[in-house]
């Protein structure tokens, strides 16, 4: 599987580039106005996975490899960009381009840090942000129903057929309801899906003070429904993320009452909404972790950490990772009866740990 990659949106202001950097570590400049220019960051960010560091001390292992995220930090979004095929260039392609949107909401009041449109209202900003989506999904439905009308006219049958799920997607938007609600979308055409911007899986981050905000975050929540929201104080995070050393970290989140980062919780979220689990890889050398769909087998498991492995696939190795450190070592986990081998079609578990073997 390509790596993950995750679209960040939102109104100027609200701040993005700082979740961006409190995610990442990148240090992007935060400029405290409304961009004009459009404009592209991209980072990774590693999600912390607590079952890491006791497979390690198991296996004796020199490092940890956790699972990451690419993330791409657009310009703001300005109200009117999805009319008239206003999102374009660089700024489209790189939402089009993600596999899952975060969409950023400012729910802190900073008088330095003035609001598109004077005030605070998130459930009112996350809507307008999401009717711009769909004004370019609209857009973008349009031109293809235009570019499939002289095939329409000659009578070719597939045009046709393609037309009119386009048309009944177009209703659907109309109507205010995003791509991923519509009954047939899994029948439209694969780059269409791709390019939908509604049709990919979304979530959001509460831009908070560092008093959380409670009542700006609630409204949000009632505006998202079941999506999930993610509070994160977004300026102190990404401060935190400036310090290497990890006892003065300690110390910085200690003022706060905090044990550990928020920031991380929110690419969890996003593994979540796009219903991945993790395996891993241990040994003497590491510990890895690597991500795939649920429902993926064992041979795409082993696709995951090499084409080869999945070429030449033999049989796999699995336990769970709790009982292997329960057990202490794979030698007893074997005499427990608590390693297993599984056969192609097995399907892996969050949680497996992985010994493939293979032959090319």
């Amino acid at each position: 599987m390509a790596s993950l990659e995750i679209g960040i949106i939102g109104l100027p202001n609200c701040g993005k580039t700082t979740i961006f950097n409190a995610l990442t570590g990148a240090g992007v400049v935060v400029q405290p106005f409304a961009a004009t220019e459009v404009s592209v960051n991209t980072g990774v960010a590693q999600v912390p996975d607590p079952r890491m560091a006791p497979l390690a001390t198991v296996e004796d292992s020199q490092r940890l490899v956790p699972p990451t995220v690419q993330l791409v930090d657009v310009a703001g979004l300005q109200r009117g960009a999805g009319r008239d095929g206003g999102l374009s260039g660089e700024f489209l392609q790189a939402l089009r381009a993600a596999d899952a949107l975060i969409h950023v909401v400012r729910t802190f009041e900073d008088e330095a840090v003035f609001h598109v449109d004077g005030r605070l209202d998130p459930a009112a900003d996350a809507e307008g942000v999401d009717l711009e989506l769909l004004f370019a999904d609209g857009a973008l439905v349009t031109k293809r129903l235009e570019r499939l009308e002289r095939a329409v006219k000659v009578g070719q049958k597939e045009a046709k057929a393609e037309a009119d799920l386009l048309s009944e997607l177009a209703v659907v938007l109309d109507a205010g309801s995003p791509a991923r609600d519509f009954a047939k979308f899994k029948a439209l055409p694969l780059e269409v899906q791709t390019d939908l911007l509604t049709a990919k899986p979304m979530m959001y981050v509460a831009n908070t003070s560092e008093s959380g905000d409670p009542e700006a975050v609630a409204a949000l929540q009632a505006y998202a429904g079941s999506a999930e929201v993610v509070a994160v104080a977004g300026r102190f995070e990404s401060d935190l993320a400036e310090i290497e050393d990890p006892e003065e970290r300690s110390l910085f989140l200690a003022e706060i009452g905090q044990e550990e980062p928020s920031a991380p919780r929110v690419a969890a979220a996003a593994f979540r909404m796009l219903e991945l689990i993790t395996f891993f890889t241990a040994g003497p050398k590491d510990v890895w972790a690597w991500t795939i769909r649920q429902g993926s087998n064992a041979v795409e498991a082993g696709g995951k950490i090499h084409t080869d492995i999945a070429r030449g696939f033999i049989r796999a190795e699995v336990i769970n990772w709790q009982d292997l450190v329960n057990a202490g070592s794979r030698a007893e986990a074997t005499k427990l009866g608590q390693l297993r081998v599984e056969g192609k079609d097995y399907i892996v578990q969050d949680g497996d740990v992985l010994n493939v073997r293979f032959n090319v």
